[in-house]
C-alpha cells in the first residue's frame, strides 16, 4: 500500500539489514519488529516478469478472480497455473506495455512518510 519492504544480507555479518522505508523506524534504522517477521522464511518471491500498478492498478474482471480462486488475505497462497491463464493473457493482451516497468506509486504512497508500527495495520 505505501511500497515495498527491502532486505539484504550482510556478507560480512550474515545479518539481514534492512533499507529506510516505510517499514523501518522513523530515523531510519531498522524496525525490529518487521525484520524479524519479514525475515523468518527461508522462501522469496521471484519473477521473470512483473506488473506493477501501484495506484494506477486496472479493475481485474471479477470472473478472473473468482476463477483462480484469489481470496484477499495476508500469507502464502498458491493458484494453479492452468486455473491462471485467462488471466496472465488478459495482462498481457491489455498491458504487455507495462510489463517489468512501474506503472504508479504506491496506493497510499502519500501517508509513505508515516512508519508501519509492525503490529496489526497500525501506521504510526
Amino acid at each position: 500500500m505505501v511500497g515495498d519492504n527491502i532486505y539484504y544480507l550482510d556478507p560480512e555479518t550474515q545479518k539481514w539489514n534492512q533499507a529506510d522505508s516505510h517499514h523501518s523506524n522513523a530515523d531510519g534504522s531498522p524496525n525490529r519488529k518487521n525484520l524479524s517477521t519479514d525475515t523468518k522464511s527461508r522462501n522469496v518471491l521471484i519473477s521473470r516478469h512483473f506488473f506493477y500498478f501501484g495506484v494506477n492498478a486496472p479493475l481485474v474482471p471479477a470472473d478472473m478472480i473468482s476463477e483462480i480462486g484469489f481470496k484477499n488475505g495476508i500469507g502464502h497462497r498458491v493458484y494453479d497455473r492452468d486455473k491462471c491463464v485467462k488471466l496472465i493473457d488478459w495482462l498481457q493482451e491489455n498491458f504487455g506495455f507495462a510489463v517489468d516497468t512501474i506503472q504508479g506509486d504506491p496506493f497510499d504512497f502519500e501517508i509513505s512518510d508515516k512508519r508501519y508500527s509492525g503490529t496489526g495495520s497500525k501506521i504510526i
